[in-house]
């Protein structure tokens, strides 16, 4: 990612901070921020709620944050939601140099059609849906995109089977499960009644032969 396409948003510094002011910040539709990092004292900002929320629903992870007129490139290090996990409540923003690498954790998408799906009763499932990678801040990708297409039953899909992109490294641990292709087992009920089974004898009735004497005899 470029620094000309990196998404921009507008802050005004805070003047006052806490939990009250914070309060009082979301309440006009704005989210409380702070910036800091390389050697310079923190600054805590506000920034359209909307608008912040908008990039990070697009998995924006280097922002350029123009706070009074002066630009400086941002990554989202921490964002805090409410008790919901709805509404966003505060975010941490490290500034940053492109140049410099950085560890960021990045969406994990499975493209493709696997080939054990077309099995009946076959299941692919997703254990891990981000990763910790290491890259240039210049270079963070949205997201990464795995093809399973190859995948068969049985098949399991760990980090160190990954498709990373150039420059790109994973920090995770290697072994970590992805994705596993596997059937689900399907129960089938038994019929309550099998034919041809023998009927169970009642308990203190007599035997077919001699009820038919008896009723003869009559």
């Amino acid at each position: 990612m470029s620094s000309a396409t990196q998404p921009k948003i507008k802050a005004e510094v805070r003047e006052r901070t806490g939990t009250r002011y914070a309060a009082r910040t979301r309440a006009q539709g704005k989210l409380p921020a702070v910036i800091y990092g390389h050697k310079k004292d923190p600054v805590h900002i506000a920034v359209d709620a909307k608008e912040l929320t908008e990039l990070l629903h697009h998995n924006a992870h280097l922002i350029d944050v123009d706070v009074a007129g002066k630009s400086e490139p941002c990554l989202v290090k921490d964002i805090q939601w409410d008790y919901l996990g709805r509404d966003l409540i505060h975010v941490d923003l490290a500034r940053v140099n492109l140049s410099e690498e950085v560890e960021v954790e990045i969406e994990i998408e499975l493209a493709g059609q696997a080939a054990g799906l077309k099995e009946v009763g076959a299941l692919l499932e997703q254990s891990s849906n981000t990763i910790q990678v290491k890259c240039r801040a210049d270079a963070i990708p949205e997201k990464l995109t795995h093809d399973v297409s190859e995948m068969t039953i049985g098949d399991s899909l760990l980090v160190s089977g990954l498709t990373m992109p150039a420059g790109v490294t994973a920090v995770s641990d290697p072994d970590t499960l992805v994705a596993h292709l596997s059937v689900t087992k399907i129960q089938v009920e038994e019929e309550e009644t099998v034919e041809g089974e023998e009927q169970p004898e009642v308990i203190g009735g007599k035997p077919e032969d001699e009820a038919k004497a008896e009723g003869d005899d009559k």
